[in-house]
């Protein structure tokens, strides 16, 4: 079932004032790729004989970057908090749903480990993962990470600097925390990862040629550097 226009033009409207916020590598055209990116993987997914709630896939892509720790400040509320709030006032049922889908999307989440069989078998939280890495890599994955890094102040390419590879989570808490690392370091310690974590079949497919994108851009950035050329 395809989501009440009502509904998706007054969570568009709150999503949109909340990315106002954000900086380009997390704005309201950000939500809208990653929601146009799990329609296209949940029909495809359809086509392949799963059972995807197609209402439920736009809501939490629309909804998957409300609160984002890297932004959340004390005293405001949480991304669960709002998704709540706004679910009630539309006295839509799958609320629960879409907050749970919200509170899981990110690759902090899935890089703390924490198991459970809903998350496991949730399809709709697969295809809302998958479409938010996917725009984490390739093009608008390589402009994202230079957005992200410049509103971060942090340096674009640093060759002393050595990336922290196979990185846990709380090497990468520390880090947030710490605010440092080069954009280039990122593409060693996170998107080169995203390829391999891609949980549905339609994603899978999609996600090597933006793979191998970055990885000839990191190599052309180094030889530029060396000077080489």
């Amino acid at each position: 079932m395809s989501l009440n226009p009502k509904i998706r033009n007054e969570a568009e409207t709150l999503v949109k004032e909340q990315m106002a916020a954000y900086d380009p590598s997390h704005d309201w055209l950000h939500v809208d790729r990653v929601r146009r990116q799990a329609l296209k993987i949940a029909r495809e997914e359809i086509k392949a004989s799963r059972e995807v709630d197609l209402e439920l896939v736009e809501l939490a892509a629309l909804f998957h970057d409300i609160g984002d720790a890297k932004f959340h400040k004390e005293g405001q509320p949480t991304g669960r908090e709002i998704v709540m709030t706004f679910m009630a006032q539309h006295g839509y049922a799958k609320a629960e749903t879409v907050a749970r889908i919200v509170e899981n999307v990110s690759f902090r989440k899935e890089l703390a480990g924490v198991k459970n069989e809903w998350a496991q078998s949730c399809i709709e939280l697969h295809i809302v993962q998958d479409a938010d890495k996917l725009d984490a890599i390739g093009a608008f994955g390589i402009m994202r990470c230079a957005a992200y890094s410049g509103y971060k102040n942090r340096p674009l390419y640093d060759p002393e600097e050595k990336a922290q590879l196979n990185m846990t989570y709380e090497q990468y808490q520390a880090q947030t925390k710490a605010n440092v690392g080069c954009a280039i370091s990122h593409f060693h310690e996170k998107l080169f990862r995203l390829k391999d974590m891609m949980k549905t079949q339609t994603a899978v497919q999609m996600a090597q040629r933006r793979h191998d994108m970055m990885v000839e851009f990191v190599a052309r950035i180094e030889e530029e550097y060396s000077m080489d050329e």
